[in-house]
């Protein structure tokens, strides 16, 4: 019988009588619903219970460890790989029945975990459905005491496999408590000890524009860049061009072109030039517009031009205090650092993006590795030339400090900004 419970679907057999007595011996359930999931091996013995056995009409479940046999997805039964202590039915009623793990030497465990009751086919179930609590367990023999009132029940006692010749082959990935074994698609051992299983990184995030941060944010002291990266310069950046295009000037070249993400998904047609040979992964993800004196502040030209934040300092040129960076737009397959001779600057109220560059880069031209944020979200990262950039627009909210950095969508509250802020394109974070 299935039952989606909690996102999670239970598989229960309610215990009838197999054609044929299992003899003594090792045994593995194997699952097959278009994927393949295994349980753990375990164990068929005689066993003697020392109070009453438990009746016909109680059926209980022997206690498996379930492993997931694909990558990436939710395991089928148990989350974490853990214990399936038990499933029982009972015609019984209970009232707040209590568990205990007994081990083989009598010794006794009060177990606290969380028991979901469902009603399947008229008989009530208790099912256990995996949470982490048995790091302690060694190996050996086990069994699961349930109290409940005046009533007894016990699980089929299991065995706690913990050597590698007690593992069947097969298995993809499999993790075990007291050993910590992993296998490959082939059955072979990756791992045998828990220190030697590294950690998994977390996902990629997924990053559409990221955000708009305004140039305070983007050379705060705090640094909005992890250890061993940093924002980048205005010579970073025609070091880029010159990479990508060795002829090219500051306002004529083409590396705009090479840097732009193809189509018309994140720039208006034609997006001229877009050939993304780079794998930079430019959108034109627009900027906030941000000027004093009761001037316009608003979001515009997404799907136009996009706009970087260096560290360049400006100063006050036009009445305004300016920070410099290079555009990419639409209509052109230039990557622009300087137009009329002079370097492209804007406000430092403005809302504009940033790719952050790292220190030295053990990558060559082309190889992709992945960058963690201050708030611990990962990023694709590519080499091109001897540069290692970001592929993605930062979506950062903190510092690396651990300092959160404000959004704020107040217009006049953002004009009057000295201090680091970011904000989503149009406040949406539909567009983050």
């Amino acid at each position: 019988t299935t039952v989606l419970t909690e996102g999670f679907y239970i598989h229960s057999y309610d215990g009838t009588t197999l054609a044929e007595e299992l003899e003594c011996g090792p045994y593995e359930f194997r699952v097959t619903a278009g994927e393949v999931w295994w349980f753990e091996p375990f164990m068929v013995e005689d066993f003697e219970f020392s109070e009453n056995a438990y009746k016909v009409r109680d059926l209980l479940m022997t206690a498996l460890k379930f492993s997931e046999q694909q990558y990436e997805t939710v395991p089928l039964i148990a989350p974490c790989d853990s214990f399936l202590p038990f499933m029982y039915t009972t015609e019984n009623p209970t009232t707040a029945p209590t568990y205990t793990l007994v081990a083989a030497d009598g010794t006794e465990t009060v177990l606290t975990i969380t028991v979901t009751v469902l009603t399947i086919a008229g008989r009530t179930y208790y099912i256990h459905d995996g949470e982490c609590l048995y790091p302690f367990l060694t190996c050996g023999q086990y069994y699961i005491r349930i109290n409940d009132g005046a009533f007894v029940y016990y699980s089929v006692p299991f065995n706690v496999e913990c050597g590698i010749d007690d593992i069947a082959d097969g298995y993809r990935a499999l993790r075990d408590f007291n050993g910590c074994v992993m296998r490959d698609i082939e059955g072979n051992i990756i791992y045998e000890e828990c220190s030697d299983i590294p950690e998994p990184e977390p996902p990629i995030e997924e990053i559409k524009y990221g955000f708009r941060y305004n140039w305070y944010a983007a050379n705060d002291a705090r640094n909005i860049a992890a250890s061993e990266w940093r924002l980048p310069s205005m010579d970073d950046y025609e070091d880029l061009i010159l990479t990508l295009d060795p002829d090219g000037g500051l306002d004529v070249n083409t590396a705009g072109g090479d840097l732009k993400e193809t189509g018309t998904e994140f720039w208006n047609s034609p997006n001229t030039g877009a050939t993304n040979i780079s794998l930079f992964n430019a959108r034109g993800g627009g900027v906030r517009s941000a000027f004093a004196n009761g001037a316009p502040n608003d979001f515009d030209y997404i799907g136009l031009y996009e706009f970087f934040w260096t560290t360049h300092d400006a100063g006050i040129s036009g009445g305004y205090d300016r920070g410099g960076g290079p555009f990419l737009l639409f209509n052109s397959a230039s990557l622009v650092l300087e137009v009329m001779g002079m370097t492209s600057t804007a406000t430092k109220l403005g809302g504009a993006s940033i790719r952050l560059i790292r220190n030295i880069t053990t990558l060559t031209h082309g190889q992709t590795g992945t960058y963690v944020g201050n708030d611990g979200k990962v990023y694709r990262t590519i080499c091109i030339g001897t540069q290692e950039w970001l592929s993605d627009n930062l979506a950062v909210t903190k510092y690396r400090n651990g300092n959160d950095i404000p959004e704020v969508t107040d217009n006049a509250t953002w004009a009057a900004l000295t201090t680091g802020a970011l904000c989503a394109y149009n406040n949406d974070w539909n567009n983050v």
